[in-house]
């Protein structure tokens, strides 16, 4: 059996500067490491003082700022969205529009609707988990295309569901549900899902955040009608 101490030996016999470099680097990082995780609180209660040594005038103009920065980012994803709406209305090839507005689906040949489906939409939704991962789930806005097509897939529920409700993780295995997106399932190309209600899993109660629902009847003859990287104009 080979002796991994003689291994070790022999690396930093033959070759004494790669040895104590990758040693020295690694206890730099370590160092790194913890310095960090040690000034984290302090970071903390310094932002916090701060904010409470703010004079109410400094205060409001931090506010107006803040609020000026979210007017801006309206704005664009308004802007975004007319844009969407416009290039679905001049393209004359099938695409799918999915107007969030009106919360609907609507398979679209040139300007003539085909077929629609009445959605359910997931909120937006930021989860924290106690060691510190966060899930940002957003409804999205724009262009995208179909990029994959599935029926009855098995789905491994996400991590985040079961964070979401206090509960402990399974294993992956036993997150496996067939069928657990429904019988129907559009991903785009960023992900996003659009899926008809499942019968059975954690999802068939909860629509899941920044993805988009249909009921498997209303869902079916869209699926039929699409392909793969078909334009979905989403607005």
């Amino acid at each position: 059996m080979n002796d991994p101490r003689a291994g070790r030996r022999g690396l930093r016999r033959d070759h004494p500067g790669f040895f104590w470099g990758t040693l020295v680097l690694a206890v730099l990082l370590l160092g790194a490491a913890g310095v960090v995780a040690s000034r984290v609180p302090r970071y903390r209660s310094e932002t916090e003082y701060f904010n409470q040594r703010l004079t109410a005038a400094q205060r409001a103009t931090r506010d107006s700022l803040l609020a000026a920065q979210q007017k801006r980012t309206q704005l664009a994803v308004a802007v975004l969205r007319r844009d969407m709406r416009i290039r679905s209305l001049e393209t004359k090839k099938r695409h799918l529009a999915i107007v969030l507005d009106d919360s609907v689906l609507e398979l679209r040949q040139g300007v003539a609707t085909l077929r629609r489906a009445r959605l359910t939409i997931g909120a937006d939704s930021i989860i924290r988990a106690p060691d510190g991962r966060t899930w940002r789930l957003v409804r999205p806005v724009g262009e995208r295309k179909v990029a994959q097509k599935q029926t009855s897939p098995a789905y491994v529920v996400p991590e985040w569901v079961y964070v979401s409700r206090g509960q402990p993780v399974p294993a992956e295995g036993e997150r496996r549900v067939p069928g657990g997106l429904g019988r129907y399932v559009l991903r785009l190309d960023d992900g996003t899902e659009i899926y008809s209600q499942p019968s059975a899993g954690p999802l068939k109660d909860l629509v899941k955040p920044g993805a988009f629902m249909a009921q498997a009847r209303d869902l079916a003859a869209i699926f039929d009608a699409v392909g793969q990287d078909t334009p979905v104009y989403i607005y």
